[in-house]
């Protein structure tokens, strides 16, 4: 609650020009905060220290449909420090960069004696979700300017016409591109990291993204 009434007073709504981001009522699914006008939908996870590799998300089989139907929200990841509760770090992740593939299950499902029987939790794989995805609002301790911050969320905006499948495919190429070392990249080298996404169109132009041959 702390930090969610943290996000009400200090931050903005990347997505557009609003002051505010909006608390949407409580327990709405999914979905903490709207962003103006858009209605971009926002969901807070915060945690005392550092994200390190993965993020407990909600039900696995839930989160893959949102995914599918373009459903899932921006994510909002707050950190902060005890014991003043001091907000260090608030990265937004564009829901357009969150791939199938960075979905993953660690836990069996509850037993046929519990309330929720059959419900699968997950977690998000902070390795596949490119850094071009992940904006710094506050980094720190010390806040992004909002109009560079809104800069870089636009640039983004080629995703929302992109199909599902497609910006899978993305986020997914993107994520292992930006695990090379800095060194010419040849259009060569996303096919290799491809391959589970063979079913579908190989590397394009249509994608939205230019990849140059050297």
């Amino acid at each position: 609650m702390l930090t969610h009434d943290w996000v009400v007073r200090e931050r903005y709504g990347p997505a557009c020009r609003v002051k505010d981001l909006e608390p949407t009522p409580q327990n709405t699914r999914s979905r903490d905060f709207n962003c103006g006008s858009r209605s971009e939908p926002y969901e807070l996870k915060s945690r005392f220290g550092p994200f390190h590799f993965r993020v407990l998300s909600g039900e696995y089989r839930t989160m893959l449909t949102t995914i599918q139907e373009s459903r899932t929200p921006n994510l909002l990841w707050l950190e902060y420090a005890r014991p003043d509760y001091v907000v260090r770090n608030l990265t937004v992740v564009h829901r357009g960069l969150l791939s199938e593939s960075a979905i993953v299950t660690r836990r069996s499902p509850l037993s046929g004696s519990a309330r929720r029987h059959g419900w699968l939790a997950c977690y998000i794989d902070l390795s596949q979700i490119p850094r071009t995805g992940r904006l710094d609002m506050a980094r720190a301790g010390i806040p992004s300017p909002p109009e560079q911050v809104r800069v870089d969320w636009r640039s983004l905006g080629f995703l929302e016409w992109m199909a599902p499948t497609r910006r899978g495919w993305l986020a997914d190429v993107l994520a292992r591109v930006e695990e090379l070392p800095n060194q010419p990249f040849a259009l060569g080298s996303a096919h290799r990291y491809a391959m589970r996404h063979l079913e579908d169109d190989p590397i394009r132009f249509a994608t939205g993204l230019t990849l140059s041959s050297e």
